[in-house]
């Protein structure tokens, strides 16, 4: 699959939606499945246009006409899926400064497929409104992305707070920061991090009986 990253990525920075789709609907689709393709193509061709904007080989459009024609091509791929009031929920969002949700979204998708009821709350989301939406919604797990060392205060403010509000609930930490830093506070119980999609999935179903338990839990009180 790797060989494919450089004509993948030049298909999005050029905004070619047709040979991007091509280009998984004759080399990819019938060889992975999805969770695959991100890890193996999508991701690093992401990473490499994040590392062209960084040494401005590209510019701010184009960067943004590559994320626009991939999110397209993502959104054809999506499934909708009807799910049980009596699964367990799952709150996913960027923490506040944090602008990049691609691996977020994908991760929504990881959620609804194995019938989590979710809520995607998307990018830059300050502490107080997310704290706000634990305590209403109480989700079995809340999924935090973070990609910025500058947003290390925030995410560290906001696992305090929802562990004071909602103890029992997983906080599942993922994103570009979790692959490059060892963070020490996030080395609890209640805190679990992935450093990629196929970790996430893989944990999510080994612990699908664990997350029913406390929505059963939580419904009976």
């Amino acid at each position: 699959m790797k060989q494919l990253v450089p004509a993948f990525t030049k298909a999005l920075l050029k905004g070619d939606v047709q040979f991007a789709t091509e280009l998984y609907t004759n080399e990819i689709e019938s060889k992975v499945n999805q969770l695959t393709f991100f890890e193996s193509v999508v991701k690093p061709s992401m990473y490499r246009i994040g590392d062209l904007w960084e040494k401005n080989q590209i510019t701010v459009a184009e960067e943004h006409l590559a994320t626009a024609t991939l999110k397209y091509l993502l959104s054809s791929m999506y499934t909708p899926y009807e799910v049980s009031e009596r699964r367990p929920k799952g709150l996913l969002f960027c923490i506040e400064g944090e602008q990049h949700t691609l691996g977020l979204e994908f991760a929504n998708e990881i959620f609804k497929e194995l019938q989590w009821n979710t809520r995607y709350l998307g990018a830059n989301v300050p502490v107080k409104d997310a704290v706000t939406f634990v305590k209403a919604w109480e989700p079995q797990a809340v999924v935090i992305s973070i990609g910025m060392t500058t947003a290390i205060p925030s995410l560290r403010e906001c696992l305090e707070q929802i562990e004071d509000i909602q103890p029992d609930v997983k906080i599942l930490v993922g994103g570009r920061l979790i692959s490059h830093y060892n963070l020490e506070f996030l080395k609890k119980e209640s805190i679990n991090t992935f450093h990629d999609l196929i970790e996430l999935h893989d944990y999510l179903e080994e612990h699908s009986e664990q997350f029913l338990a406390l929505l059963e839990e939580k419904i009976s009180n």
